[in-house]
C-alpha cells in the first residue's frame, strides 16, 4: 500500500512537473519578449486570478478529496460529483462578472492602466477554469490519479501552443491572453466531457450544502487567508510600485514552483488515505516528510549558492534585481518539508487552519505595510517570511497540544538533521571550486556535480538517503524511460 501510494505520489509529480516545465519556460520567454512593464501586468493578471479564486471556491476543492472516498455507492458519488460541479459552475460566473465590473477600479489600484483592457479578456477565464480545478481534485477523491495526470498533460499541450506559440508569432500581450482564454476553453470542454458519465438529476439539497460547508467553510476561509497571506506582499508591491517594479519582484520574491507541487502531489495522496485510515496517520505522514528534506535541503542550499547565474540565465541581466528577494525567499523552503494542516484537515478540527491564517495575515499585513516603508521592496519579503516561520511554530504548538499528537513521533527529526547537515556539507563542498576558479559557465557546472556527488555520499554516510529510496527512485527513472520507450521488450524483462 506504502509503494502504491509512493507511485500515485510519483505519477503526480511527474506531470505537474511537465506543467510546472511549461509555466517556467513560459515566463521565461515572456519575459524575453516583452517589455517589464507588460511583463508585470502578465504576472498581475494570475496574482489576481490566483488570490480572488480561492477566495470564491471557498475550500469546496479541497473537501472532495475528504468526502468521496468516504462515499461507498456509485449513486451517491454521481449526486455529490453533481452538485459540486452545479455549485462551483455558479460560483465562477460570479468571479467572471466581478472581474468585469470592478475592472477599472483594479487597474487604478495596481498603477496600471493596461489591465483595464486585459480584464475584459480575462473576465471569463474562471468560467472555465474553476471546472478544470474541481476535475482534477473528483478524481483525486475517486482515487484515479492517472486521470488527473492524462488531464494535466492535455492542458500542458493546450497552454503551449495557445500560449507560448503565439507569444513567439505576435509578441503582444493582448493576443497572448486571447489564446491562454482559448486554452482554458478546450481544457473546460476537456473536463466536462469526462464528467458527463457523472452527471445525474439531482435537486435541491439543504443537508449536502450544509454537510459540505461545515467542513469546507472554515477550510475556504483559511485558504482566503492563507492565499491574501502568501500574495500580500506582491499585493503591496503592486499598490505602491510600477508594473516593472513589480515583474523585478515577482520573479525573485517567490518560493520554488516545484516544492509546491511535490507538496501538493503528495497531499492530494495522503489525505484520502489519512481520512480513510486514521490509525496509519503518523507512520504515513512520518514517511512523506523524510522523503520530502532529501529532495527541498539540497534546493535550498543550491539555490543560495546559485541564485545570480539562475536568475540570469532564466531572464536575462535585466532582472538581476530579483537575486536578493529570491535569496530571502529560499529561507521558507526548509518549512516545506511538511504540510501540517492536513492533519488538522484528516482530523475534522479545520478550524485551527482558520485560526492560524487570521494570525497569519494580520501580523504579515501590519509588517508588510511598516517593512515597505522603512526598507523599500525588501520589507515585504523579510515580512513574508518572518511570519511563515512563526505560523509553523504555531501549528506545531497544537499539534502538540491540541491534537495531542507526540511531533517525535510524526517529524523523524534524527533524518532531518542527518539530512540538513549533508546538504550544507555539500554545499560548502561547492563553493570550494566557485571560491578557487571563478564564477565560469564550466565551473559552476562542475561545482553542482560536487554539491550532487558530496550530497549522496554524505547522505549515504549519514543514513539520511536509505537503500530503499536509491531502489524508488531507480525504479521511477527505469519506469519513465520504459514508458518513452527507451528500453526494449528484453531490457524490460531483465
Amino acid at each position: 500500500m506504502t509503494q502504491d501510494r509512493s507511485k500515485q505520489a510519483g505519477m503526480l509529480t511527474s506531470v505537474e512537473f511537465i506543467r510546472f516545465g511549461f509555466k517556467s519556460l513560459a515566463g521565461i520567454v515572456l519575459a524575453r519578449l516583452l517589455l517589464p512593464a507588460e511583463f508585470g501586468s502578465w504576472r498581475q493578471l494570475f496574482l489576481i486570478y490566483n488570490t480572488f479564486s480561492t477566495l470564491l471556491l471557498l475550500g469546496i476543492p479541497q473537501s472532495l478529496l475528504y468526502f468521496l472516498p468516504k462515499l461507498k455507492h456509485q449513486d451517491s458519488k454521481n449526486e455529490f460529483i453533481t452538485r459540486a460541479v452545479n455549485l462551483v459552475t455558479l460560483l465562477a460566473f460570479i468571479f467572471g462578472l466581478a472581474i468585469f465590473l470592478l475592472r477599472g477600479f483594479i487597474a487604478k489600484t495596481f498603477h496600471n492602466p493596461q489591465l483595464s483592457q486585459l480584464l475584459i479578456l480575462f473576465a471569463v477565464y474562471p468560467l472555465f477554469m474553476f471546472v478544470t480545478q474541481i476535475y482534477s481534485q473528483i478524481m483525486l477523491g475517486l482515487k484515479q490519479p492517472a486521470k488527473t495526470a492524462a488531464f494535466t498533460v492535455f492542458s500542458v499541450v493546450a497552454d503551449f501552443f495557445l500560449i507560448l506559440v503565439v507569444a513567439l508569432i505576435s509578441k503582444n500581450l493582448y493576443h497572448i491572453v486571447l489564446g491562454m482564454m482559448i486554452s482554458a476553453l478546450l481544457q473546460w470542454g476537456y473536463a466536462r466531457f469526462k464528467l458527463a458519465k457523472y452527471r445525474t438529476r439531482v435537486t435541491f439539497d439543504p443537508d449536502f450544502h450544509r454537510e459540505v460547508f461545515q467542513y469546507s467553510l472554515p477550510l475556504g476561509l483559511a485558504s482566503i487567508l492563507g492565499m491574501l497571506s502568501v500574495q500580500l506582499d506582491k499585493l503591496v508591491i503592486s499598490g505602491f510600485f510600477s508594473p516593472a517594479q513589480y515583474a523585478v519582484f515577482s520573479i525573485g520574491a517567490m518560493e520554488l514552483p516545484f516544492i509546491s507541487i511535490l507538496n501538493n502531489s503528495v497531499n492530494a495522496i495522503l489525505l484520502p488515505h489519512i481520512s480513510s485510515n486514521p490509525a496509519k496517520m503518523n507512520e504515513t505522514y512520518r514517511a512523506a516528510v523524510r522523503k520530502n528534506a532529501l529532495l527541498i535541503f539540497p534546493i535550498t542550499a543550491l539555490g543560495l549558492i546559485f541564485a545570480r547565474p539562475l536568475i540570469s540565465l532564466l531572464y536575462t541581466q535585466n532582472y538581476l534585481a530579483s537575486v536578493p528577494f529570491f535569496q530571502v525567499y529560499l529561507a521558507i523552503l526548509p518549512l516545506r518539508v511538511a504540510t501540517y494542516g492536513i492533519l488538522f484537515m484528516a482530523l475534522k478540527k479545520t478550524r485551527y487552519i482558520l485560526w492560524n491564517s487570521l494570525f497569519t495575515l494580520g501580523l504579515n499585513l501590519v509588517l508588510n505595510l511598516i517593512l515597505v516603508q522603512v526598507i523599500g521592496m525588501m520589507g515585504a519579503a523579510l515580512a513574508t517570511v518572518l511570519v511563515t516561520w512563526l505560523s509553523t511554530v504555531l501549528y506545531l504548538f497544537w499539534i502538540q497540544n491540541k491534537l495531542e499528537l507526540k511531533l517525535g513521533e510524526l517529524f523523524p527529526f534524527p533524518a532531518l538533521i542527518k539530512t540538513a547537515l549533508a546538504a550544507a556539507l555539500a554545499g560548502l563542498a561547492a563553493l570550494a571550486p566557485l571560491i578557487i576558479f571563478g564564477q565560469a559557465w564550466i565551473v559552476q557546472l562542475l561545482a553542482i556535480a560536487v554539491f550532487l556527488l558530496a550530497y549522496f555520499w554524505l547522505g549515504k554516510a549519514l543514513g539520511a538517503i536509505l537503500p530503499y529510496d536509491i531502489d524508488w527512485a531507480k525504479s521511477l527513472v527505469s519506469g519513465a524511460l520504459k514508458k518513452l520507450g527507451l528500453f526494449g521488450k528484453n531490457d524490460a524483462q531483465a
